[in-house]
Parts: C-alpha cells; sequence; structure tokens
C-alpha cells in the first residue's frame, strides 16, 4: 500500500485547499449503511454510468485513492492521478456520504468516490464522442531546418555503398539509391486535389459506410481516418472482400505501415540479440567479476577498504542472483546472500523505492524492475530485463567517498577478473544499435584509475583520502549525464543536479536525443517550486524536431507557461536546426529520430496542399508519435528515462490507381537505417548469418534478412514517392507491384523477423512507459493501439476515388509509478474497451 500522507501534499497548494480535501477523502469514520444514491448526503448527483468510462478530473496535484471496498475506511489499492481513465463496472453506493462506484483499470479493481460535497473528482467519458479541435493558437518560433539528405555517408555507423548492399543481397528488386534524393521547389503533381469535395463525384465513397461525421471530415478534408480494428499494418493491403482491387480499389500506402515494419525488424533484432548472444556473454562477465570479487573481499579483510569490496561483492551477488538464479544458488555464499536476498526480491516484486544497504542515502525505483516490453516473453527475457536493468540504473556517486570507493573496486573486480572485454563487446553493440551511455563507466573510470592508482588499482593508493579527492576531481571535470535518472531529492535544484547524479554504473543507460529533449522540458530545468513541469509528452519530442503544430498543442493545454519552457525549447530547436545527417546517424536509434523528422519538418511548397493542412499536419503528428511509441517500447531497458517471392501467376492487369503517401524523405531514411543495421550486424561477425548452412535460419538471420527486405521496400518507395511530387505518373509496373505485391512484401517482413519467435504477438499494439516522477509517483505512458483505416480522395483516370491505407492509433497516459503496463496487460486493457481516451486533437481527422 502506498504512503497516503506523501501523495496528498503538493507545492502550490493553499492550506485551506488541502485541509478540505483531506478530511473530506481521508477522515476516518464508521461506514454508513449503502443508501439511495439519490439520497446520498450532501454529495454531488451521480455523473459516471456503469458499463461505460470515466477520468480522474483532479487538477490540485492531490490523487485518488483506489479502495478495497466503498467508502473511507476501505483498504487503499492505488492512487489514480489526474488525466488516468477507467472502466465503471456497477454502482453508484452511498457510503460515508459519498457516491462510491466500482472501477477497473487495467486488470486493477476497486471502488472510488465521485465527489466531494462540492466538487467531482472524476467525470464521465464518450469515446464515441471524439471532440472538435478547438482553433490552435498562432506560432512565434522560427522553423527547424531540415537538413537534406547528403550525397555520401561515412561515420561509426554507417559507410553508405547501396550498389554493394543490393550486389550482397542479390535481390530481385533494384531501386534507385535512396540517399541522393531531389525534391522539387513546388509541388508539380495533380494526384492529390485540395478539398473541399462533393462525395458524390468520388468514387468508392458509397461502399465505405462511414458515419455521417466521417463523411463530413472526408468531405472538408479530403481524408479521414476511421476505427479499423485490425491487428497488423498488412491486413489492409491484403486482398479481402471489402477492398477488391480487381474492381478499381486501390490503396494508399502510409509511413506509418513502414514505420512499424522498421520497428518489428529492430525490437526483433534486440530479442534475438540478447537470447542467442549477450545474456550468455552478460553471463559470464558477471561470474567473472563476482569471483574476482571475493578475491578482493578476502584481501581487503580488516583493512579500511574492506565495506568497499564488500558492496562490489553485493552488487554483483545481486546481478549473478537476477540474471542466472542456478548460478547464484551455486556461487554465492551464505553470507553475500544476507545483503544480496532482500534487493532481489525488491526486483523481484517491482514496486517501490527501497535504501540500498551499501550506498548511503541512495534509494532505488524498483517499479522499473517490472518486465515490459519483449522482456515478458519467457523467464530467460524476464531475468535478462532485471539484470540489466540493476546494471544500468545503480549509480555509485562520486561526490561519497564510501560510494566511490566501491565503483572503484566494482571496476577492479572486472579488470582482475579479465572480463573488461567481454564488458566492451556488450557495451560496444548497444552503442551501435541504441547509442552511447549516458553515464561514467568503465571506458571512463579505467583509464583515470590506472593513471591515479596504478595499473593494478592498488589497495594502498585507493584507501588514500588525498589520492581519493585527486581521482574524485578527474572523474568531475568528464562530462555528467544529460539525462538525469536517479531518484533525487524534492527540491533538487538545477545547479545541484550534477552532484546529485554523477557516478558510476557498470552498464550505463544510453543517452538519446530525445530523452534530452524531455530532460530539458520537465522541472528543475522548467517550471518553480510549487509550480513545476513533473513530466514531460511526446509533443515536445516532436515539437523539438520541428512540428509547429505540437506546439501550438502545447501553448493551448498551458504547457508553455511553465517557466523557461519556450526558451528551452528555442534552444532545442535551434540545436536541432544545427544537426545533420551524420550527427543523428551515430546509431540506430538516432536514424529512427532521423526518419521520423520530415513527418514534422518540411518545405510546406514542396508538397501537396492536402499535407499543408492543419488536418494532415495533425495526421503526420500522429503517425510520428505511434513509431516513436514503438521506437521506445523497443529499448526501453537501454535508454535512460527522464525524472521529473511476391506475385502469384496468372494475367496481372492494372485496374488500380494507387498511391505512395507523397513523403519520400521518411521512406528513404527508414531504407538508409535498415541497410546500416544489416552491414553493422555483419561487421560484427555476429553469426547465424549463413543461409546455405542451415535450412531453418536462426533468429538473427531471419531478422536480417527482414532489415534487408525493408531497405529494398523503403528504396522502392522512395522512388515512387519522388515521382509523385515531381508529377511523374508510376509505371504500369510500379502499379502492378502495389496491386498485387505490395502487401505480401509488406507481410513477409514481419514474418521474417518473427520467424523463429515460439509465439509471436498477435497484435501490433503496445506500450511502453517513458518518464517517471517517483517524487508524486506517476509515470507518463505512450502506448499504439488497434491499426486504423486512412482513406484519401485521389485523382486517377477514372476521375476522383477513394484510397484506402493504414494508420496508427497513439494514446498518451499518465498512470501510478507501481503500475508500468506491460503489452499483455495493454492488450487485455484494449481488448476489454478499457482504455483511457484519445488526444483531443485527433478529432481534425478522426470520427467514429
Amino acid at each position: 500500500m502506498m504512503n497516503t500522507g506523501k501523495y496528498l501534499h503538493s507545492g502550490g497548494i493553499t492550506m485551506r485547499t488541502f485541509l478540505c480535501v483531506f478530511l473530506i477523502l481521508c477522515m476516518v469514520t464508521i461506514p454508513a449503511a449503502a443508501q439511495d444514491s439519490a439520497a446520498c448526503g450532501n454529495a454531488l448527483p451521480p455523473r459516471l454510468i456503469a458499463g461505460q468510462q470515466g477520468r480522474v478530473t483532479i487538477d490540485t496535484g492531490f490523487f485518488l485513492n483506489l479502495r478495497a471496498t466503498p467508502g473511507l475506511n476501505g483498504d487503499e489499492i492505488i492512487q489514480l492521478a489526474n488525466g488516468e481513465g477507467f472502466h465503471v463496472v456497477e454502482g453508484p453506493q452511498c457510503v460515508d456520504n459519498l457516491n462510491w462506484w466500482q472501477i477497473e483499470q487495467f486488470g486493477l479493481s476497486g471502488w472510488i468516490a465521485e465527489s466531494t460535497n462540492r466538487d467531482y473528482l472524476v467525470e464521465p467519458v464518450d469515446l464515441a464522442a471524439v471532440p472538435t479541435l478547438a482553433p490552435l493558437p498562432a506560432i512565434d518560433l522560427s522553423p527547424v531546418l531540415l537538413a537534406d539528405n547528403p550525397e555520401t555517408l561515412a561515420t561509426d555507423f554507417i559507410q553508405w555503398d547501396w550498389d554493394a548492399f543490393l550486389t550482397d543481397m542479390g535481390s530481385y528488386y533494384t531501386p534507385p539509391d535512396p540517399l541522393p534524393i531531389t525534391l522539387p521547389e513546388t509541388y508539380q503533381g495533380t494526384d492529390f486535389p485540395a478539398g473541399p469535395f462533393d462525395l458524390s463525384e468520388v468514387r468508392f465513397v458509397d461502399e465505405l459506410n462511414l458515419s455521417e461525421a466521417q463523411l463530413d471530415l472526408l468531405a472538408q478534408n479530403g481524408f479521414v481516418v476511421v476505427p479499423g480494428g485490425m491487428d497488423q499494418f498488412e491486413d489492409a493491403y491484403r486482398w479481402d472482400n471489402n477492398w477488391d482491387p480487381e474492381s478499381g480499389h486501390s490503396y494508399w500506402v502510409t509511413t506509418d505501415a513502414l514505420l512499424h515494419a522498421l520497428y518489428v525488424s529492430f525490437d526483433n533484432l534486440l530479442q534475438f540479440l540478447e537470447n542467442d548472444a549477450l545474456h550468455a556473454q552478460l553471463g559470464e562477465v558477471l561470474t567473472g567479476s563476482y569471483t574476482a570479487a571475493v578475491d578482493q573481499l578476502a584481501d581487503a579483510a580488516g583493512t579500511d577498504l574492506e565495506p568497499a569490496a564488500q558492496a562490489a561483492v553485493t552488487y554483483y551477488a545481486v546481478t549473478l542472483g537476477l540474471l542466472n538464479p542456478a548460478a547464484y544458488d551455486e556461487t554465492v555464499s551464505n553470507a553475500a546472500r544476507t545483503e544480496a536476498d532482500p534487493l532481489i526480491e525488491a526486483a523481484l516484486n517491482g514496486q517501490g523505492r527501497l535504501e540500498i544497504p551499501f550506498l548511503p542515502a541512495y534509494q532505488e525505483d524498483f517499479s522499473q524492475y517490472k518486465p515490459r516490453g519483449h522482456y515478458t516473453v519467457s523467464p530467460e527475457q524476464e531475468r535478462y530485463f532485471r539484470a540489466m536493468s540493476w546494471l544500468g540504473r545503480i549509480t555509485f556517486l562520486a561526490k561519497d567517498d564510501d560510494q566511490l570507493r566501491a565503483s572503484l573496486m566494482v571496476l577492479r573486480a572486472l579488470e582482475t577478473g579479465n572480463q573488461a572485454d567481454g564488458w566492451h563487446s556488450i557495451s560496444d553493440l548497444m552503442t551501435f544499435l541504441v547509442g552511447p551511455t549516458d553515464n561514467l563507466g568503465p571506458a571512463e573510470y579505467l583509464p583515470l584509475a590506472q593513471a591515479i592508482f596504478g595499473p593494478d588499482l592498488s589497495f594502498g593508493p585507493i584507501g588514500d583520502d588525498e589520492t581519493l579527492a585527486q581521482f574524485r576531481a578527474e572523474v568531475q571535470a568528464l562530462p555528467g549525464p544529460r539525462i538525469h535518472n536517479v531518484v533525487r531529492p524534492i527540491g533538487t535544484e538545477v545547479d545541484e543536479l550534477d552532484d546529485a547524479t554523477r557516478g558510476f554504473r557498470l552498464f550505463g543507460q544510453r543517452f538519446t536525443f530525445d530523452g534530452y529533449v524531455m530532460q530539458q522540458l520537465i522541472y528543475p530545468e522548467v517550471g518553480s517550486q510549487g509550480n513545476e513541469r513533473t513530466l514531460p509528452s511526446g509533443l515536445d519530442v516532436a515539437a523539438a524536431l520541428g512540428s509547429n503544430i505540437a506546439y501550438q498543442l502545447l501553448e493551448a493545454q498551458g504547457d508553455t507557461a511553465y517557466a523557461n519552457y519556450t526558451g528551452n525549447l528555442i534552444d532545442l530547436r535551434s540545436l536541432v536546426s544545427q544537426m545533420n545527417p551524420p550527427d543523428w546517424l551515430q546509431n540506430a536509434y538516432g536514424g529512427w529520430l532521423w526518419a521520423l523528422q520530415p513527418l514534422w519538418a518540411r518545405h510546406a511548397e514542396t508538397y501537396p496542399p492536402l499535407m499543408n493542412t492543419e488536418a494532415w499536419l495533425l495526421r503526420d503528428l500522429q503517425a510520428g508519435l505511434g513509431s516513436w511509441a514503438e521506437l521506445k517500447h523497443a529499448t526501453l531497458l537501454y535508454t535512460a528515462q527522464p525524472m521529473g517471392g511476391l506475385g502469384g501467376g496468372g494475367e496481372r492487369t492494372v485496374t488500380t490507381h494507387s498511391l505512395i503517401e507523397p513523403n519520400p524523405l521518411v521512406f528513404s531514411r527508414i531504407a538508409i537505417v535498415s541497410a546500416a543495421v544489416v552491414n553493422g550486424l555483419d561487421a560484427r561477425d555476429l553469426g547465424g548469418f549463413d543461409r546455405s548452412s542451415d535450412p531453418m535460419p536462426s533468429g538473427l538471420n531471419s531478422v536480417r534478412g527482414a532489415f534487408r527486405n525493408l531497405a529494398v521496400l523503403s528504396a522502392m518507395l522512395t522512388d515512387m514517392a519522388q515521382k509523385e511530387l515531381w508529377g511523374e505518373p508510376l509505371t504500369d509496373d510500379e502499379q502492378l507491384y502495389l496491386k498485387y505485391d505490395f502487401g505480401t512484401h509488406l507481410w513477409s517482413i514481419r514474418y521474417e523477423a518473427e520467424l523463429s519467435l515460439a509465439e509471436p504477438p498477435e497484435m501490433a499494439a503496445i506500450v511502453a512507459d517513458v518518464a517517471s516522477n517517483p517524487d508524486a509517483g506517476t509515470i507518463l505512458e505512450v502506448a499504439t493501439g488497434y491499426v486504423d483505416y486512412i482513406y484519401v480522395i485521389t485523382d486517377s483516370p477514372n476521375g476522383l476515388q477513394v484510397t484506402r491505407g493504414t494508420v496508427y492509433s497513439f494514446y498518451e497516459f499518465v498512470n501510478p509509478i507501481d503500475n508500468r503496463l506491460n503489452d499483455d496487460e495493454w492488450r487485455t486493457a484494449l481488448k476489454a474497451g478499457q482504455v483511457p481516451p484519445r488526444p483531443d486533437w485527433i478529432g481534425a481527422f478522426y470520427a467514429e
């Protein structure tokens, strides 16, 4: 049970308000018998409806208790934050002169009070009623400059050679190089007419069975997004009964569909690497380091370094117990288990904050240890997740002598146990895929330590206070973390962050640019004491990368009013404008962000008028955020989280006029990142890539094939989308490909990526927590749901027509910190219709 008193205080709340809410919600009284809701004391009339949805509306910084039984004496289950949604099961029951409703939220069930005697605490939500977007404020920000694709690329991540890539692959398709693309200054095409439209003149509209609201949006905008209820993106592109290409029905190929294919390939790559290589390699590093730490403790017995040496033993013992319980039972002594077992148990429970005994005054947020993402698919993956969470989060702070010496003992055990090469191999792979570590670790500490304490890291100098102070000074001169995810004291100011977070992590979590953006736009960088911006939004990332409409939404909802918000965002946008492709393409994660940017920033005149409307800009905003949610989902273990054979036989005829979403830069960059990943894997000689050696490819081999096919497909779409902007018609062969083969090609990428999975996921929906506020006990979750349809009016040789494609559905919501959702929980809630409402702004293009 969470500490209620702690969560009832918030800076900026008056004592009178505090006492009023506290007395009404938390006083201890004898529960009254359930009464008729029409005569429930002075409670406000009930508004919730059983079987429908609701959400919390406490905007004062307090939380709403979910209790096991109705009444103020009911045991507290969890606390709900402002904006959280829920499903109403039954009620009301009048207890303690309050109306109580039984609700469900992500598998949790309990009772909440609907109101006090003067204020509602929750409100009903009609998910079918999509609100109309209010007029957005004008924006007064300089645009983000979008760098063109270069002619060549050469970074540590990528050495670009498209011809060599195609030759090595032996592809049936040989599309042009997707890197050096050329876009017109002004749109030259005619396929995308501007609205509004008389729908009686548009082919196939009468077959869609759209509601009046959906038809209104289609007529006004020239496109509409409607509920699709599909599990996978390729479903709408493979022949089905209600969209027959032989009858002339054409496709709209979306950036969403290809971005999702990038996610499927990348997420499964991580999973297969972890299963096939990293789990065993990490086990070797930990076993060798633990053994060396035990020997080290024996050597330090009776000296001033014994506590630091003991800390290293406990540190490695916990990690070994999380990764390999059998090795832990066989290797770790009973004495070491005394300290390690409670920490292992806390990680297995995955809830609450706990002090780490060997790190004075250091608290760890163990809710971060609940396996999420693809780490729930097997016990081995769950163990790997918890072990890497420990290694990536536990920080030996440099400001404290005891912790600094303990970090040196951890480092010394790694070195004397001959495990530095294994550590480097794992770290290098994570740098290639996700990014550089955001924390100081062996690569930074070891050269300094050997220079100051001697090549063998002798005990004598480490135990000497003056020599230790010299080492600390060198450590403090190194760059500190840019994303602060250490639990720190309430009220920590900007100038105190470095001291509160600088320290040693064995496998520090990775720096990502979007994580840095979010860190710069929450407290203490933004806001003030009593008016803190405690959690970011995905809109922050979009706005920083160039989306003006994301900034307008942030301004409309009051986020830009926080102190320093706009100034910090201007600085971030200026930084983005200075970033060139090589800056992004240092790793696969950065390349993915680079691929999203053309959805949020572009030269407007190059694109059809349709794509410059407010409705389409919001559609692109959702597309980017949906893909960004998948990026965070795939990498949540490794990234630092801010606090605060294609067509069939027979005759093939052109009966359709399908089109590509005319955003070639997105498709181009997906192709570039995909090809770079393949080349990077080959360069690292990870094994399992020779198809001729095994009739059933290994997981790594099959996912490599998925990336290769994705690179070729994306390059093909890049070329087609360029033609559309230049006003060049697609060839008959291209139209035949889109009609007969595209859906199968898209499906084959997912099939190949998931080929070696025992149980591939049935649906594309995912959820990921992207930021935490331990002090308030809240997290920010982003998610994707069912795949929706998009209908777009385009021109064709037969006149105006409706084309069909698939798009993301996107969610963003606040959740209690001890209720971090995994995919199974989220998908269960989706199927039950018990999910939070989607953002209001989708009403500009979405209707039910």
